[in-house]
């Protein structure tokens, strides 16, 4: 496996071209990454019955409590 260091350093020798089709699969597996987290996420929260109006309740508490 090659280290974070080896890749900086390909992507470095990068054409425009080919550093813009870089940055673009990069950000399709980002994106594709944060979809999985966030599937893993809604699915925790729905087993434990929280849903986004507790949450608001909570951080509206929160910030209450903060500003005291």
């Amino acid at each position: 496996m090659k280290t974070v260091e080896e890749i900086v350093a390909a992507v470095e020798k990068l054409n425009t071209d080919q550093f813009i089709r870089f940055r673009q699969k990069l950000d399709r597996l980002e994106e594709k990454m944060w979809k999985a987290v966030l599937k893993r996420t809604t699915a925790e929260m729905k087993r434990k019955g929280i849903t986004d109006s507790i949450i608001d309740r909570l951080v509206m508490r929160r910030r209450r409590e903060h500003r005291r």
